[in-house]
């Protein structure tokens, strides 16, 4: 009799042990989008925005993880508007996620300005908007965020500069832009993909050894910001 109940318990609690470390996982790196709100024209304006997207990354475990974007998987690299392994994702008020546009743009038309029907941000023209003269240069040349460490406890803060429809003259090699309407609602959530699958074929031979060398984790699956922004249509 004592053993059937034990068994009965056991097989009770199953369940909510199980639901416990799926939660605990799913909540081992906290993604935060820590702008007030994001800004674009409508896709009928002849004028362009950037923003500075700032967000962090925390790690509520005990383990150290890798975060490797460099995937060809299709479940992780969905389109978005995409930049240095990082996904805005946009949503209009009822919730369903806006269609991107994949875009190509040779170098020597960004040099020549023929053949694409954009305009080109350059940060000269934006630093009053940006409010940032001292370290323009290096969201132009330095930015990368889609591969490092994070350590238990830590967290981690990050900027990068988008436009959401329009290129700017060193992003040539992105494809993810959307075009939003004037008389619609927006808001936009971030996500991060990262790729354990294959990361011992892609990854350089100082980062494998550091990997195996500390017990770290490579994370597999997608990030998503715990809260979103709404963007602001500027006129």
């Amino acid at each position: 009799m004592r053993k059937t109940a034990l068994i009965i318990i056991v097989l009770s609690a199953l369940p909510l042990f199980i639901r416990c470390n799926k939660t605990d996982k799913k909540n081992d790196l906290e993604l935060s989008l820590l702008n007030e709100n994001i800004v674009s024209y409508s896709k009928n304006s002849d004028k362009d925005s950037i923003n500075i997207v700032k967000y962090s990354l925390k790690n509520n475990s005990n383990e150290i993880f890798f975060i490797n974007n460099l995937t060809e998987q299709d479940l992780l690299s969905k389109t978005a508007v995409y930049k240095n392994g990082v996904n805005l994702r946009i949503y209009d008020d009822k919730n369903i996620e806006s269609k991107y546009e994949i875009k190509r743009y040779r170098h020597q038309d960004l040099e020549t300005e023929k053949g694409i029907n954009f305009m080109f941000e350059d940060f000269n023209v934006n630093e009053s908007r940006l409010r940032n003269k001292t370290n323009l240069k290096y969201f132009g040349l330095y930015e990368r965020n889609n591969i490092f460490f994070i350590h238990p406890n830590e967290t981690i803060f990050f900027y990068y500069t988008i436009n959401l429809n329009k290129p700017i003259n060193f992003d040539a090699v992105r494809q993810g832009y959307v075009s939003l309407d004037s008389n619609k609602k927006y808001y936009s959530k971030l996500s991060i993909a990262s790729d354990s699958s294959n990361y011992k074929n892609v990854l350089p031979n100082d980062i494998l050894k550091t990997i195996e060398a500390n017990n770290v984790k490579v994370y597999n699956g997608i990030i998503e910001s715990k809260n979103k922004v709404p963007i602001k249509i500027l006129e």
